[in-house]
C-alpha cells in the first residue's frame, strides 16, 4: 500500500488489505455499481449469488434475529405484568383482612392461588417474636445451617434445587418437588422464610432474576410485622 492508502501496483495484496481498503473507501462500490451485480459469493447452499443479493440476505437474518428478540422481551414484559397483578391481588388481600393473626394463612393460601406453586410452606424460627396461628410451622434455625441456606437468607432470596433431604425437612411426604425459592421474613431474616416449591427441576435455579420474590417478601414482612410480641 502506499501513503495515500491506494494499492501498491507491486505489492501483493493481503485479503486483510483489501478489507482495510475497502473499509476506508466505502463509495468504491457506489462508483462501480456494475462490479456489485458481477461479483459471486459462495452460498451455504452450495451455489454463488451476487454480492448485493449476499447483502439482503444478510439484512433478512438481521430482521429476523431482531424480531425474534422483540418477540422474547415481549413475552418477558407480558409475564412481569403478570407477576405484578398477582402481588397486586395478593397485598389487597392481606390489606382487607382486619384480623393481624390471620394473614400468615392468608399468604400462604393466597400464594398457591395466585402464584400456581406446587407447594408453599411458611416457616416461622422457633425464637422469632411472632404470634403466630396454629396452622403455620415454626422450624429450628438449625434446620438450615447444613448448606449455609441460613447465611445466604440474611440477604436476598435463594434458588436451589431441592436435595432429598432438603424436601423431606421442609416439605416432609412430597417427593415429587424438585426445586424451590426461598424468601426470607423480618429485618435480615430474622423471622423466617416462605418457601415456594416446583416439581420442575428448572423452574427455581441460582440464576433466577429474583427481583419479584424480593418484593415478595418486603409485603410479606409488613403484613405480619403487627404480629410481633
Amino acid at each position: 500500500m502506499t501513503g495515500n492508502n491506494h494499492p501498491d501496483p507491486g505489492a501483493e495484496l493481503s485479503p486483510q488489505a483489501i478489507a482495510d481498503y475497502l473499509l476506508a473507501h466505502p463509495d468504491f462500490f457506489r462508483q462501480r455499481r456494475k462490479l456489485l451485480t458481477q461479483l459471486s459469493i459462495p452460498h451455504p447452499s452450495g451455489g454463488a449469488v451476487s454480492l448485493l443479493e449476499r447483502q439482503v440476505e444478510v439484512l433478512r437474518q438481521k430482521n429476523h434475529q431482531l424480531e425474534r428478540r422483540l418477540v422474547d422481551w415481549m413475552e418477558v414484559a407480558r409475564e412481569n405484568d403478570h407477576l405484578l397483578a398477582r402481588l397486586h391481588n395478593l397485598a389487597t388481600a392481606l390489606l382487607e383482612s382486619s384480623d393481624a393473626s390471620a394473614r400468615l394463612s392468608i399468604l400462604k393460601e393466597r400464594l398457591c392461588a395466585e402464584f400456581e406453586i406446587s407447594a408453599v410452606d411458611i416457616l416461622i424460627y422457633l425464637d422469632a417474636p411472632l404470634r403466630i396461628p396454629a396452622d403455620i410451622r415454626r422450624i429450628a434455625r438449625d434446620t438450615l445451617r447444613l448448606d449455609g441456606l441460613a447465611q445466604l437468607l440474611h440477604t436476598h432470596p435463594v434458588c436451589r434445587e431441592l436435595s432429598q433431604s432438603r424436601r423431606q425437612s421442609l416439605f416432609p411426604g412430597n417427593t415429587q418437588l424438585a426445586s424451590a425459592a426461598f424468601v426470607p421474613l423480618g429485618p435480615n431474616g430474622d423471622w423466617g422464610f416462605i418457601a415456594l416449591a416446583s416439581d420442575k427441576a428448572g423452574h427455581f435455579h441460582p440464576g433466577l432474576d429474583t427481583t419479584y420474590l424480593t418484593r415478595l417478601g418486603t409485603l410479606a414482612s409488613a403484613a405480619v410485622s403487627a404480629l410481633r410480641q
